[in-house]
């Protein structure tokens, strides 16, 4: 079992945002700026009237078709204005102009840090969770009558945090903490993430991170409160002109720049096809790099950056019903944008969670082997070893052929990157702890569509509900791909959760479809004497994808 280290003191770098902030906004705005200028020189078609017209075009398209209740930086009036007046606009007016839309994007951005907030959830979110993930514990703890009896209720509330579980290299990245910068990437299924992931954080005896979320989670009533408090970034993803895009990556590489351990999900949003996420993208992640090399350009023994991969594992998704929707209209029909779905309402997430406390293990957080900047895998010393095991020294990767000197370098630098999401992606492959729901979906979704062959997926969709599946059959296909597994955990591909592996194959059977019962709504099966009665194929579909994803 994790024991609990010592939690990260207030020197931890996320403690001096709130004074630096100012400082940030203006360091970011100005080198932004100073960027475009520098591009709208040397470039041919990319002056700051190319710049100004792509983003005032496409916030005017955008406005058009959708407004949320996210904040607007400028009106779609505005943007119309400019649009318009650009043709005769003086050099001088375009520069204003961009400052002024460079200042008011970097302050959007710019996060918030309350070390009053941050000490309030950290002392009351693990024994909240604790209560949430293993409720039915309770009754059995006597109401305290004095003091020494309040002190031993709320240990024993303490350790009901084995609902959520640490696991992997977490040791490791603590003693990384105090030599260099961590950048966070985890697998992204459901807005809870970002609060799992704080806790796990912090639960494992790591620094607070700044990281980028949604903006549509600052509207939020449940988690606005804590978003603006606690370091997080917004990330506006209905803009998608260079001019915002291009801060958003700025202002990640300062904070990379200034030592603050930060986090980002290089799935982009949360991903629709519960599939492990192996399309990453590589914008922020480039950040790291470019942070890093900023650094070393000033002192060659800058402190060094390292990249850890980590994987959320859930037996049910608050969110599964809609996003796999979104992903069947999205790849039949286009894209497609839900309004709403299950996180915005907050009986539903209160339905989640008294249902899922009954699990045995409702997540796993599994940290994997931290990497540098170039895709190498950095070990407890801190330093780098490339796949051969052969030490390596990150700041030759960034050396100029010609001159020896530390250098930027754009098509290597993104070379350098592109390798890096990869050994992201090999990590998620192998660090995905797979669960019994995920195990008996598979299982019933094949068995399905081995009855009709000749249907794709839609099909099985509209028409597989109300068949049937053997109780023998299920339980020959779950010890079948057990075996299967296992092999491939031997091979250090996938991990097993602990359930599967001190439980047999009839009681994952029985636990796996008890836990698809729980929360959807209409039940995701039905229980007969003759078998199990398939009712939500989709969702089938979405808990199986995560097995779909290793070559079974």
């Amino acid at each position: 079992m994790l024991k609990m280290a010592a939690l990260p003191g207030e020197d931890s770098p996320l403690f001096r945002l709130r004074d630096e902030r100012p400082h940030l906004v203006a360091e970011v705005s100005r080198r932004a700026f100073n960027d475009f200028v520098r591009t709208s020189r040397n470039a041919e078609g990319a002056g700051i009237e190319y710049v100004l017209n792509d983003a005032a075009y496409q916030e005017i398209e955008r406005l058009k078709r959708e407004q949320g209740p996210e904040e607007e930086i400028r009106s779609i009036a505005w943007w119309r204005r400019l649009s318009k007046r650009l043709a005769t606009m003086s050099e001088k007016e375009k520069r204003r102009i961009l400052w002024s839309l460079v200042e008011s994007y970097s302050d959007d951005i710019a996060g918030r840090f309350n070390p009053w907030v941050y000490r309030m959830a950290t002392g009351v979110l693990p024994i909240g969770l604790s209560f949430l993930f293993k409720t039915q514990d309770l009754p059995d703890l006597e109401l305290p009558s004095g003091f020494g009896d309040i002190q031993k209720a709320m240990r024993h509330v303490r350790d009901l945090t084995e609902r959520v579980v640490l696991d992997g290299e977490y040791e490791t990245l603590q003693k990384l903490s105090r030599k260099g910068t961590l950048v966070f990437v985890p697998t992204h299924s459901s807005n809870m993430d970002s609060i799992l992931v704080g806790w796990s954080l912090y639960e494992a005896g790591l620094p607070p991170v700044t990281y980028g979320a949604g903006k549509n989670l600052f509207t939020n009533p449940l988690t606005s409160f804590f978003m603006n408090n606690l370091g997080a970034y917004k990330v506006d993803r209905r803009l998608r002109h260079s001019l915002y895009k291009e801060i958003l990556k700025l202002y990640s590489q300062v904070l990379i720049e200034k030592g603050y351990h930060s986090l980002f999900f290089p799935g982009g949003t949360r991903c629709r096809s519960n599939l492990v996420e192996q399309k990453l993208k590589l914008g922020l992640l480039g950040t790291a790099l470019t942070g890093y090399t900023h650094n070393l350009m000033r002192d060659e023994d800058a402190a060094p950056v390292y990249i850890c991969p980590m994987t959320i594992n859930y037996n049910l998704v608050l969110e599964g019903g809609s996003l796999i929707e979104n992903h069947f209209r999205r790849e039949g029909r286009g894209r497609y944008l839900l309004e709403d779905d299950e996180f915005a309402q907050l009986s539903t997430i209160t339905r989640f969670v008294m249902k899922t406390m009954r699990m045995d293990s409702t997540t796993i957080i599994r940290f994997g082997q931290p990497l540098d900047p170039f895709g190498n895998e950095v070990r407890a010393d801190g330093h780098s070893y490339d796949r051969r095991g052969r030490r390596v020294e990150p700041v030759e990767y960034v050396r100029s052929a010609k001159t020896g000197e530390v250098v930027y370098d754009t098509p290597r630098d993104r070379e350098y990157t592109r390798y890096t999401g990869s050994r992201i992606a090999e990590s998620f492959l192998k660090n995905t702890v797979l669960m019994p729901t995920q195990i008996v979906s598979w299982v019933l979704f094949e068995r399905l569509q081995q009855r009709y062959p000749s249907w794709d997926v839609y099909r099985l969709v509209r028409f597989g509900a109300e068949e049937t599946i053997g109780w023998d059959e299920l339980h020959r296909g779950v010890a079948v791909l057990l075996d299967r597994l296992r092999e491939l955990e031997k091979q250090g591909k996938v991990v097993l959760s602990p359930f599967l592996h001190k439980e047999s194959p009839d009681r994952i059977v029985y636990a796996g479809i008890e836990y698809l019962q729980m929360f959807h709504t209409p039940e995701l099966v039905q229980s007969w004497s003759d078998g199990v009665m398939i009712q939500q194929v989709e969702l089938l579909y979405f808990y199986g994808n995560r097995v779909r994803s290793f070559d079974v």
